[in-house]
C-alpha cells in the first residue's frame, strides 16, 4: 500500500496514563487479530500503534474498536475466547 494513502484511524480516551497503559497492552483487534506493536507514554498522553491488517474494517474505520476495547479492559482473555 502507498504510504501517502495509507489509512489512519484513530480512537482517544481519557484516563490515567497507567490505567490506559494497562488497557491498550490487552488490546487486540476482533477483525484481523492485530495487536499493539509498540506502547508509549509521552507525559500522561498514552500512545499505542496497533499492527492491523491493511484491508482491516477497524483500521478503516468501517467497524468500531469499543467492542475489543471492552475485551481489553477486562484483562487477560484466554486464547480459547480470541478470533
Amino acid at each position: 500500500m502507498d504510504p501517502a494513502h495509507e489509512p489512519v484511524f484513530t480512537n482517544l480516551a481519557a484516563g490515567a496514563p497507567e490505567a490506559l497503559a494497562l488497557l491498550v497492552s490487552n488490546y487486540q483487534c476482533g477483525s484481523c487479530g492485530g495487536e499493539v506493536e509498540t506502547l508509549a507514554t509521552t507525559g500522561d498522553i498514552v500512545h499505542a500503534n496497533v499492527s492491523h491488517d491493511d484491508n482491516c474494517p477497524v483500521l478503516n474505520g468501517h467497524v468500531s474498536s469499543t467492542g475489543d476495547l471492552a475485551r481489553a479492559a477486562t484483562g487477560h482473555i484466554p486464547a480459547t475466547f480470541r478470533p
